[in-house]
């Protein structure tokens, strides 16, 4: 079962209320009572990513009755929670701010991820940055989007005047060439220096959140993203958005997506080609 247009633009709607009524109304003015740490001084959350998260969930609840949803926070209280995204018939994915720590810092690169998983597959697939006002999108078999908003439609609810883009890849054959997306510092021991040694063969590498990764990936301004851990909410709707725009997301060691995983690194890129080259390189034991 695919969301029909009507049920896409609700599910839109209701993400582009929750940015713009409360995350960006508290960006750049949290206190730091205001922000709390989870599992590491990199790891928090504010009180704009409880209160987005429980006005989405309470939204769905209300349109779609029958769904089961998982948010990031809720998971955080009871880590059973993802269970639902392997039994539900069809359960919701909310990130309600991926990036918070670059969110609690003042910095713009954030957004706001939703993804609708049926029967296991996802079928749907938001990336939402509320600065901007603009997403990336997309429904199972049907391509992937990118919805541009004017200057003076931005932060007012309202339906876009500009069609959305449709997104594909022209694959980058020359690794030496390639830009990516990876987070060196989030490995460890020599995996760490192997790695930091390997991002050198490429022109350049940044270390984004999810959502503005898959974002900028999508509309060709990367050609790759390696990520280190695995949680549904950073992944599902980015996979599914990556792999109807024409590119392969696999984890590195050549595991096809689902999102229900919870351990591995995913390796994002343009072609199976460039995956497969990309992939080859990460793995081996040569260095620059």
């Amino acid at each position: 079962m695919n969301l029909d247009k009507p049920t896409q633009e609700r599910l839109i709607s209701i993400v582009r209320r929750a940015g713009q009524e409360i995350v960006m109304p508290n960006f750049r003015q949290l206190s730091a009572a205001d922000v709390e740490t989870k599992s590491s001084l990199t790891d928090l959350v504010t009180i704009a990513d409880k209160a987005s998260e429980a006005f989405i969930t309470k939204e769905i609840q209300n349109a779609f009755p029958d769904w089961d949803i998982v948010g990031e926070e809720a998971v955080a209280e009871d880590p059973t929670t993802t269970d639902k995204i392997a039994t539900a018939d069809t359960c919701v994915i909310i990130d309600p701010i991926d990036g918070t720590w670059n969110y609690a810092h003042g910095l713009s690169e954030f957004g706001m991820i939703l993804a609708v998983v049926v029967k296991g597959v996802t079928r749907f697939g938001l990336l939402y940055d509320p600065v901007n006002d603009d997403w990336v999108y997309a429904n199972l078999g049907e391509g992937a989007f990118f919805q541009r908003t004017a200057m003076d439609e931005k932060g007012k609810h309202q339906t876009p005047k500009q069609a959305p883009l449709a997104l594909a890849f022209t694959a980058e054959p020359d690794l030496d060439k390639l830009t990516g997306i990876m987070s060196v510092n989030s490995y460890t021991g020599q995996k760490k220096q192997d790695f930091a040694l390997k991002a050198s063969r490429f022109v350049r590498i940044n270390n984004l959140p999810s959502c503005p990764a898959y974002r900028q990936i999508a509309q060709g301004h990367f050609h790759f993203s390696l990520t280190y851990k695995m949680l549904p909410w950073d992944h599902a709707a980015g996979v599914l958005i990556h792999t109807e725009a024409g590119g392969i997301c696999r984890t590195l060691d050549g595991q096809e997506y689902r999102p229900t995983m919870l351990e591995g690194e995913m390796l994002a890129a343009q072609s199976e080609q460039q995956w497969q080259d990309l992939a080859d390189w990460f793995r081996s034991s040569k260095r620059v």
